[in-house]
């Protein structure tokens, strides 16, 4: 047999797979397709008119700047309005193109040169997370998360039995795609158990801002070398800016840099600095924050009403914000999704989120973009798809 060419290789190495939700976006674009499958900003929250504000004051002022090559770690004003804390060190910020691009920052750094690492994550997690660690060749195992977030007692239990990960992938705040904030308690924990047993803290948080309910989020991760932080613009401001950052020990944000610099050299200097602007004009970005919360509440509320009336059956997981419910159906869905697209309604079934433990019952529903007012109708047409793949 003839051996296969490098370009067969390349076109065939496993280590890269695409996510079931960026196939979805092409079926949820169909005509007359209602989609619950992507967590998508709504359209209608993206502040345009204020964005473009700054990027006509961008040209005005400071265009050589602004189209001009930056610096690797981010434009100063940036780092300034990102950072936090009683003590802000900006030496703790690193801007990258977007929370995905730090998390593979981070996963480039982490990786072992010698042998095969281990990274510990949510079960059900981020797909967007499961696949930068595969493609860096990390084995993944998964915990599980309840309504607290992360089983951190069953991390205890996994390291007491002797593993040993490089990484803990966690989204502490609204997870996705359950919804569940990690308790403060756990939050401690966790963070003991990462410098008892030398791993690092990943903490993903791009829905930190989105607190739907009247009580607060959980209190952040506490402070630690063993913590690294990530944020994200994409949900309060514009994914199309594709602004994020790393924040951390000032020494893994030195060799960040290095990673980062070989990946791309910086990220845009003209999306820097309309970010900047934006958020320094504190009244107006306050107020921006709560029309979000305000937008995605009714949003919510429309969509967990359209569930309630049409899928009395569901087990929706509680979640204080974020952008997804989470619902068990109580039923095999492995057949739905195809029911549901011919019926003309998109969702993200549980298994795609699956790590190590089976989610088959379960289903992610969006209520973040689309047409709030088709919601109901949206739900009315998965639970036919439903009956008709369970009669």
């Amino acid at each position: 047999m003839t051996a296969p060419t490098l370009l067969q290789q390349l076109s065939s190495d496993d280590r890269w797979t695409s996510s079931v939700i960026r196939d979805l976006l092409v079926h949820a674009r169909q005509p007359g397709v209602l989609s619950l499958a992507g967590g998508l900003p709504a359209v209608e929250l993206l502040p345009i008119e204020r964005c473009q504000v700054a990027a006509d004051r961008l040209f005005a002022e400071r265009g050589g700047v602004a189209l001009q090559y930056g610096l690797t770690s981010g434009e100063p004003e940036l780092r300034e309005l990102l950072v936090r804390g009683d003590a802000p060190d900006v030496d703790r910020i690193l801007v990258t193109a977007g929370s995905q691009q730090a998390l593979d920052l981070v996963t480039r750094l982490a990786a072992s040169p010698t042998e095969t690492s281990t990274v510990v994550i949510e079960d059900p997690g981020y797909i967007g997370a499961s696949q930068v660690f595969r493609s860096h060749g990390h084995q993944l195992v998964g915990i599980g998360v309840d309504a607290d977030g992360l089983r951190v007692d069953e991390l205890a239990d996994h390291l007491a039995a002797g593993l040993r990960p490089r990484l803990c992938y966690v989204n502490p705040t609204f997870q996705n795609p359950t919804g569940a904030t990690l308790s403060a308690e756990r939050a401690q924990r966790l963070v003991e158990l990462a410098e008892t047993y030398d791993f690092l803290v990943v903490a993903d948080d791009p829905y930190v801002e989105l607190a739907l309910d009247d009580r607060p989020a959980a209190t952040p991760l506490p402070e630690s070398p063993q913590v690294i932080r990530l944020g994200s613009m994409s949900k309060t401001l514009s994914p199309g800016l594709r602004i994020g950052w790393i924040d951390a020990d000032p020494r893994l944000v030195a060799q960040l840099a290095l990673v980062k610099q070989a990946a791309d050299l910086h990220t845009s200097t003209f999306n820097q600095l309309l970010v900047a602007d934006v958020m320094s004009d504190s009244t107006w970005w306050s107020a921006h924050l709560d029309g979000l919360r305000n937008g995605y509440r009714q949003r919510r509320a429309a969509l967990r009403s359209a569930v309630d009336r049409h899928l009395p059956n569901a087990q929706v997981t509680p979640q204080g914000g974020g952008f997804f419910l989470w619902c068990d159906l109580g039923v095999d869905v492995d057949t739905l999704l195809p029911a549901a697209l011919d019926h003309g309604v998109a969702f993200v079934p549980g298994a795609a989120f699956a790590i190590d433990q089976p989610a088959n019952t379960s289903i992610r529903l969006s209520y973040s973009s689309g047409d709030q007012t088709q919601y109901d109708e949206a739900v009315r047409r998965l639970a036919a798809a439903l009956a008709a793949t369970t009669s």
